[in-house]
């Protein structure tokens, strides 16, 4: 490809973009590991309430209903996921989002990032579109403002970026 490429489109962050990139970048939560906090929480609370280690047994009970909390936060991670993204002041926004050979670069309100290839540690492709490995930190680009040119031109930008 040549080093003159250069693509630039926009999209809106809306609800069934906010669930697209959700859906393809959450990682799955297993059973035990995820409810261990909230298991923790209720043995504590019973352990407090059962063996009556306090005056009164508000502690106790603070600790069940934090319990169940937080087995509805594992459980709803989801759904309260999106309702945060869409109540969010960046919801209705338009993303420019232009790649070329020197990277890529979101603008969108106050926000305008570029990133370098050499700044991407993987490009990783799911079925509907890119996760940006930078780090610890993940971002999504969706397949569907892109054509087929930009997501060939990009695999081969990352592939160039990660030999040299």
């Amino acid at each position: 490809m040549s080093k003159d490429f250069e693509f630039t489109t926009e999209y809106i962050l809306d609800k069934p973009f906010f669930a697209e990139c959700y859906d393809q970048t959450s990682q799955p939560t297993k059973f035990p590991q995820a409810y261990l906090k909230g298991m923790l929480f209720l043995i504590f609370g019973v352990v407090l309430l059962e063996f009556e280690l306090l005056p009164n047994g508000y502690v106790g009970w603070f600790f069940i209903v934090l319990s169940v909390i937080e087995a509805c936060s594992v459980y709803f991670k989801r759904t309260w996921w999106l309702w945060r993204q869409t109540i969010s002041s960046s919801r209705g926004s338009k993303v420019a989002f232009e790649v070329n050979a020197d990277g890529v670069r979101y603008k969108s309100g106050k926000v305008d990032r570029s990133l370098a290839w050499n700044d991407i540690d993987q490009l990783e492709q799911t079925d509907l579109g890119f996760i940006l490995h930078l780090g610890k930190q993940r971002q999504y680009i969706s397949k569907s403002c892109l054509n087929e040119e930009v997501i060939a031109f990009m695999v081969e930008q990352q592939a160039a970026s990660k030999a040299s």
